[in-house]
């Protein structure tokens, strides 16, 4: 029997599979059904990124290509760093002060039981793109900190929404799109004010969080154009 972890690498190595090599139906087929699994169980992110990989694999080249424009981008390329537990000393991050980048960082990660060592590269990918995906995800809930948006239904729709104001991947629309018609109508307006923030910010992917963790965070806020959402 697969345990829920080796499930989710299959799926996921199917949608790799599929994004790879598949046509447009057989990609669609597997974004319908991550889509379709994600509106039963909210909760249930890591079907986000399914959906990613299913919709978003022919976009990757464009998405690397902007991170390869910026000079920093182009060292983080060329490094392929990691955020996890075996790259970043969370407990000196749990000593900061809650106003830093870092500090908050780890206290949202505590706070809402997250581990950082959930999302590692998938496989099947070329180099650039696998490290890329890696990024996005591991930067996921540094966005959150970033922009104030709570890890709840209404949170996530508003940072898709963002993260297609940032990427103009159509995983990230349609999760911002449906799921708001579907799952959370009353937050329409903070979703489009979502996407409006994220495409007036910084390219996040190319921004080394690694030299701001101990940085103040509205410092860092102002410094990437992120304006943070109300509480």
């Amino acid at each position: 029997m697969s345990t829920g972890a080796d499930a989710g690498w299959m799926n996921e190595e199917k949608a790799i599979a599929v994004a790879l090599e598949g046509n447009l139906f057989a990609r669609l087929r597997v974004a319908y059904g991550s889509l379709s699994r994600l509106l039963r169980n909210p909760d249930d992110t890591v079907e986000v990124f399914f959906l990613g990989i299913a919709l978003n694999g022919p976009l990757l080249p464009a998405i690397i290509g902007r991170i390869a424009a910026d000079p920093v981008g182009l060292e983080l390329l060329t490094e392929r760093p990691t955020i996890d537990s075996k790259t970043v000393d969370f407990d000196h991050m749990r000593a900061l002060p809650a106003t830093t980048l870092g500090g908050a960082y780890a206290r949202y990660l505590d706070d809402n039981n997250l581990d950082p060592d959930l999302f590692q590269a998938p496989p099947g990918l070329p180099v650039a793109a696998r490290w890329v995906a890696q990024r996005v995800r591991q930067t996921h809930d540094i966005w959150h900190v970033l922009t104030g948006y709570r890890p709840n239904v209404p949170g996530e729709l508003a940072l898709q929404a963002f993260t297609y104001g940032q990427l103009r991947v159509p995983s990230a629309w349609i999760v911002s799109v449906f799921g708001t018609l579907l799952k959370s109508p009353r937050s329409a307006r903070r979703v489009w004010d979502g996407y409006k923030r994220g495409a007036a910010a910084a390219f996040l992917p190319a921004v080394r969080f690694e030299e701001l963790w101990e940085r103040d965070l509205d410092e860092v806020r102002s410094l990437l154009g992120v304006r943070a959402a109300a509480a």
